[in-house]
């Protein structure tokens, strides 16, 4: 015989089948999007960001980089600097047209959509190509002034400054109540 104390307490697995319930569906999300949900949405914004400037930007550099004979040589040419950023803007705004995706944003599951954009008229979400090309140069100022920052905090919409003078929105593409 063991001189084991008997435990009045219940056993784990009872415990665990006990506390275990079905769950309820999750209700679909709002389209607006709460404090938590935007730092979210823009945390998924910068990686969709970096993904391009990895996959797209940093290329161009490089074939520039070897064009040239050195980095230095780059960093004095403001005319190759130029060059490269308009590269990657046309090639940004070529995805764009497309398909309203850089490698980027479909990695993140983001589309950029005409801001009048409604589920009805789907057909007129595309942005162009000319509208995404001023789209990415006017981020690219705002940002470098410092104003890019600060709009999204102080503006209404909680919308970027190129996309608000632009006339165009980032969507979620798994939501589809996303509209307007």
């Amino acid at each position: 015989m063991s001189n084991k104390p008997v435990s009045s307490k219940p056993r784990f697995r009872t415990i665990k089948k006990l506390h275990k319930q079905p769950q309820a569906p999750s209700p679909k999300r709002p389209s607006t999007y709460s404090a938590i949900a935007r730092e979210i949405f823009v945390v998924r914004r910068l990686k969709a960001l970096l993904v391009d400037i990895f996959m797209i930007y940093t290329p161009i550099l490089y074939c520039t980089y070897w064009i040239l004979g050195s980095a230095q040589e780059f960093r004095q040419s403001q005319l190759a600097i130029a060059l490269c950023f308009g590269a990657y803007a046309g090639i940004c705004a070529l995805f764009i047209a497309k398909s309203g995706q850089t490698p980027g944003l479909r990695y993140v599951r983001l589309k950029l959509v005409d801001k009048g954009f409604s589920l009805e008229s789907s057909a007129n979400a595309q942005v162009g190509f000319w509208r995404a090309f001023v789209r990415i140069f006017v981020w690219a100022f705002s940002y470098a002034i410092v104003i890019g920052f600060i709009v999204p905090f102080i503006a209404k919409s909680h919308q970027c400054l190129h996309d608000s003078l632009m006339r165009t929105k980032i969507i979620d593409v798994d939501d589809p109540t996303q509209n307007a």
